[in-house]
């Protein structure tokens, strides 16, 4: 079943540091949403306030699990550039194995956000005309980022589907 979704190959990980990057983003978008939905109980059921502290609790745990599952997301996200195509491997429960022909390419967009530019870590995503094809590869070390980036173009260029 592993080679179904990973094939043979020399498969590229995720930096450790994603972990990281992972975590912090999950804290903070958690503490913003515990205390929107915590606000909201409040306000809502001021009467009983035994459903602010269910839900206070229902949102802690639900942040420390997303914590806890970041470092095993990112073990499990693996990318491989291929002869005529990239194929991407993630998943934890539900596994999926995506391959993007590079002559279905259309751009190449590299994007940091301000968590991720602290630790020099960029996104690197490949656009095709079909929105499920799109493919990801989050948290790469900058010069990795733009080392695949240029990869990318060169083997688009090359392979282009003529139109």
């Amino acid at each position: 079943m592993e080679t179904l979704f990973r094939p043979d190959g020399d498969w590229q990980r995720l930096p450790a540091i994603a972990v990281t990057v992972h975590r912090v983003e999950s804290l903070i978008a958690n503490f913003v949403a515990t205390a929107v939905v915590v606000i909201g109980a409040w306000f809502l059921f001021r009467e009983t306030s035994w459903v602010v502290v269910v839900a206070a609790v229902v949102m802690v745990a639900w942040t420390t699990w997303r914590v806890i599952r970041a470092g095993r997301w990112v073990r499990a996200f693996a990318y491989r550039e291929g002869e005529r195509d990239l194929l991407i491997s993630k998943g934890l429960w539900l596994a999926s194995l995506t391959a993007v022909p590079y002559g279905r390419m259309l751009s190449v967009e590299v994007n940091t956000g301000p968590l991720a530019r602290l630790w020099k870590l960029a996104d690197v995503e490949l656009v095709t005309a079909s929105p499920r094809s799109n493919a990801r590869i989050p948290s790469l070390p900058a010069a990795d980022a733009a080392r695949l980036r240029d990869q990318l173009i060169a083997l688009g260029e090359e392979q282009a589907l003529p139109l």
